[in-house]
């Protein structure tokens, strides 16, 4: 099955004390609104992240359909090589980095350019959330995630693109029905005007969620954050980190993207069933993506 996730099903269980039991149980009854083709695998995410509730799992299986249908804007259309997504890759770092020791995934993110008007909100939102799902498809259910983002080249103007129903649905969704354990949200090069950001944001952020971010200046001493979140090995050398740069784990992930395309059409056909999708073509997208 093409949306199916790539990790490795009986690997994940074990690592994460999960029972296939629980996931049978999570198919009887059946959830409104959930398609009949979700496979134990996606299940498996959604259980680990509701640390094994069945009840709460099915209520987050519920949230996350529910928050993909009534958010077109941000969970359809999602073909890597669509014109849109690939402005998003241009202008755009996104890529997952390795777990941490504690097992957790990390997300990261930042502006390639300072430009405001390279920024469209809602794709650039849909285009991190393809990020995370791409974590998940090979990475797994884990202990916990990571969001960690760059802010080095937003700018004031960039507010002016924010889009705030789609501020409220992307909360929403982090919040209520993320199949995994948000555990921190790293703001790295933090700005002068983030307290513009957090007025604008704040209305719809959970109190646990405002506990979970932390704030870091360039100039920052990072000892005490290397060593409680992400240690220098899991980090871009842009970051202080000893792995590639940020443009290079970029670019890596571009290929990576292009690897899970039939994942995300399958993906968005298995809730869409009826969907006319519209695939761009292959020539179309080696033209207007720059893969080593």
């Amino acid at each position: 099955m093409e949306h199916d996730l790539g990790f490795d099903l009986t690997e994940a269980l074990e690592r994460e004390g999960l029972s296939r039991e629980d996931l049978k149980a999570l198919r009887h009854p059946p959830i409104e609104g959930v398609p009949a083709t979700i496979t134990d695998k996606q299940l498996a995410c959604f259980l680990d992240a509701c640390d094994k509730n069945i009840d709460e799992t099915r209520k987050v299986l519920r949230i996350y359909y529910e928050a993909r249908k009534n958010g077109p804007e941000l969970f359809n259309n999602r073909d890597p090589h669509s014109p849109a997504i690939q402005q998003c890759l241009q202008n755009q770092d996104y890529f997952p980095l390795p777990t941490t020791p504690s097992g957790y995934s990390v997300v990261f993110h930042r502006l390639k350019n300072s430009r405001s008007s390279n920024y469209h909100f809602d794709e650039a939102i849909k285009t991190y959330f393809m990020t995370i799902d791409s974590c998940l498809y090979n990475q797994g259910p884990r202990p916990g995630i990571i969001f960690l983002f760059d802010m080095k080249n937003v700018g004031l103007m960039h507010l002016t693109r924010i889009n705030i129903s789609s501020v409220r649905k992307f909360f929403h969704y982090l919040q209520d029905g993320l199949p995994a354990k948000l555990k921190a949200i790293h703001v790295m090069n933090v700005v002068s005007f983030f307290d513009k950001i957090l007025y604008i944001i704040k209305p719809f952020i959970h109190a646990e969620i405002l506990n979970m971010l932390y704030l870091h200046t360039s100039n920052e001493n990072m000892e005490s954050f290397y060593e409680e979140w992400i240690p220098k090995s899991g980090l871009p050398s842009d970051l202080g980190g000893d792995l590639k740069s940020i443009d290079e784990l970029h670019q890596d992930h571009l290929k990576e993207f292009e690897k899970q395309r039939p994942y995300f059409l399958a993906e968005e056909r298995q809730r869409n069933p009826d969907a006319n999708i519209i695939e761009e073509s292959t020539d179309r997208m080696m033209k207007s993506l720059s893969i080593d």
